[in-house]
C-alpha cells in the first residue's frame, strides 16, 4: 500500500535535511577524505531523485 502524500513529504523532508547536513560538512573539509566526492555525487543523485518525486506527486495538478 502507498504512503499518503503527507508522509512522504515528510520523510523526503527529513532526508534533505540529512543530506544538506552531510554536504555542509562536505564543504568545510572533508573534500580532503578519500570518497568523500563519490558520496557527494551520490548525495546529489538522491536529491535529483527527490525532486523528481516531488514533481510526479504535483502532475496531477497540471491534468
Amino acid at each position: 500500500m502507498q504512503q499518503p502524500v503527507k508522509e512522504r513529504i515528510a520523510k523526503m523532508r527529513e532526508e534533505i535535511a540529512q543530506i544538506r547536513e552531510a554536504n555542509r560538512l562536505y564543504v568545510q573539509g572533508g573534500k580532503k577524505i578519500p570518497g568523500a566526492g563519490s558520496d557527494h555525487e551520490r548525495r546529489l543523485q538522491r536529491l535529483q531523485e527527490i525532486l523528481d518525486e516531488l514533481v510526479s506527486l504535483t502532475e496531477w495538478k497540471k491534468l
